[in-house]
């Protein structure tokens, strides 16, 4: 827990303390998903695990399924954290070689109009696969220290028309479909046209070179993720 606290406060890029929930009465009256609750009831890690990714399976089985897979195995522990009035899950997972132990962050669900204030007319075309995970496991999923390498949050999605780019005249489609989900951290994106299909609708996008058209948005946004963990 001491470990904790010190990372929350170099990590944490605001003013909030970020407070570890355990009382049950706090968890019970906390404005979360009703598996989140069973979760954090139960003093079994076990279960706690089981019970989280039951219904990451039920919603991205296929399209996460490297991520699943891995936490399956290198999970460690499961904490309920409030900063910033906002409740997120803490996961704390083992890195391949079990050499580092890294930190992800998974926000307390949004809501579908939340979704649809940010996608405006552009809401109908988005994939329910999407929606799916944003409204039922977590708004965004992604390294804590970083804010990044894993599934942005809402806030943090946005169009890659509001951005100048190097190549930008070089580009020859329309941009305004297109949104950015998924940063390394280190100037690449995936990005989504979500006026096309999954399978060939992602980009791989970087802030110097011409993106790459046509990718499986979810094999990307699987794969990358595994990388952070490892």
């Amino acid at each position: 827990m001491d470990n904790l606290s010190n990372i929350f406060s170099q990590y944490t890029l605001s003013n909030s303390e970020v407070e570890i929930i355990e009382e049950i009465s706090k968890i019970l009256s906390a404005d979360i998903p009703q598996f989140w609750k069973k979760i954090f009831l139960s003093d079994d890690f076990k279960e706690r695990k089981s019970i989280l990714l039951t219904e990451w399976k039920k919603f991205v089985s296929v399209e996460l399924s490297n991520t699943i897979s891995y936490l399956d195995e290198y999970l460690l522990r499961l904490d309920l954290i409030f900063y910033n009035g906002e409740y997120s899950i803490l996961y704390t997972i083992s890195s391949y070689d079990n050499k580092d132990v890294l930190l992800y962050e998974g926000k307390n669900p949004v809501s579908v109009d939340e979704l649809r204030k940010k996608f405006g007319d552009l809401f109908v075309l988005l994939d329910s696969s999407i929606v799916n995970f944003y409204t039922n496991i977590h708004n965004g999923f992604y390294d804590y220290r970083s804010k990044s390498m894993g599934l942005d949050p809402v806030k943090n999605i946005e169009p890659v028309s509001l951005y100048e780019w190097e190549y930008i005249k070089q580009i020859d489609f329309n941009l305004e479909a297109l949104f950015t989900f998924f940063s390394n951290g280190m100037g690449d994106y995936i990005v989504l046209d979500i006026d096309s299909k999954l399978e060939n609708g992602a980009y791989l996008w970087s802030k110097m070179d011409l993106p790459e058209r046509g990718l499986n948005f979810w094999n990307y946004i699987d794969e990358w993720t595994v990388i952070g963990f490892e």
